[in-house]
């Protein structure tokens, strides 16, 4: 097939299903809510019945220690309805545990998706946000969300018990209060938590892809989307060193006609500091080493002694 041919059959195949949304909900305003593995598997296994109950479908997701992000496809309504049952049960999870938490600012928003170009970005966006946030995991490997299920044909290997399978008693446990009916597809690990391959419907998120190459480029490479995905959800914008160095070298090219950004005389290089700041959240060591920047001039220019 040529290129236009597979991209037309990803155009098809997303023109076919529905209203798409990002559900996000602000870190910057919300305390610690996951503190400990117990937490995060508790919110996954919400997540997948929250699902059911608003007659949402999960594309991908990720939890986060303080917010969540969910790309997901239902009406407006079912996606609050959705939201509104997580949090009720996140609500009843701590005081059950005797924990205080302030909820108030964990609430969310919904940003609709409109385009293929669009879905594509947001869905690399969520499997990026641990990655960026913490040096622990690849976007492949992060175990609170589904991004380490597109194109991994091991995560479909990993052993399971069939929820309709478990004991009334069991089945509450999963829930955390009634045992609740499931689809027949939901499974769970030895732990007792959902898994997420029977609620995320990667294989359609992966059939938005060319292929493995086209996706994995997109989570490794494609900076720009990231930054604007960021900018559009309120987030921090949080780049790797290498990927802030080729925003860098495109600035410097397009301004100044020069590849080789750490010769730019200083004044370029603090209009190029300016912008970096700006646009990509860059820290002053970050500035210091793209433009070999003396510390002092750095914390000058933003306003430290």
């Amino acid at each position: 097939m040529t290129y236009y041919q597979i991209e037309q059959r990803c155009i098809n195949v997303f023109l076919k299903k529905g209203p798409f949304r990002h559900l996000c909900t602000p870190g910057k305003l919300t305390e610690i809510i996951c503190e400990n593995e117990d937490d995060y598997r508790f919110c996954v296994s919400m997540i997948a019945i929250a699902a059911v109950v608003a007659n949402v479908r999960i594309i991908t997701f990720e939890i986060m220690s303080n917010h969540i992000h969910v790309v997901l496809s239902g009406a407006d309504d079912d996606c609050n309805r959705f939201f509104d049952y997580f949090k009720d049960k996140l609500k009843r999870y701590f005081t059950k545990t005797g924990r205080y938490k302030n909820l108030d600012g964990f609430e969310p928003t919904l940003i609709p998706i409109e385009s293929l170009d669009s879905l594509r970005n947001e869905l690399v966006y969520t499997s990026r946000n641990a990655y960026m946030a913490t040096g622990a995991y690849t976007p492949f490997s992060y175990p609170w969300g589904g991004g380490n299920l597109f194109f991994n044909t091991f995560a479909e290997k990993v052993p399971a018990r069939k929820y309709k399978s478990l004991t009334y008693r069991e089945k509450r446990t999963v829930c955390h209060g009634i045992g609740l009916e499931l689809p027949d597809s939901y499974e769970v690990d030895e732990k007792g938590m959902i898994m997420p391959r029977c609620f995320c419907d990667y294989h359609f998120g992966e059939s938005l892809f060319h292929d493995a190459r086209h996706y994995f480029n997109m989570v490794s490479k494609n900076f720009e989307a990231y930054s604007e995905v960021a900018r559009r959800l309120g987030d921090s914008i949080i780049l790797t060193d290498d990927e802030l160095f080729a925003a860098v070298v495109q600035i410097s090219k397009a301004k100044y006609g020069e590849t080789r950004p750490t010769m730019l005389p200083v004044k370029d290089k603090i209009d190029v500091a300016r912008q970096i700041r700006r646009d990509y959240n860059a820290s002053e060591g970050q500035i210091q080493r793209m433009l070999r920047l003396n510390r002092s001039d750095v914390s000058q220019l933003f306003g430290h002694s």
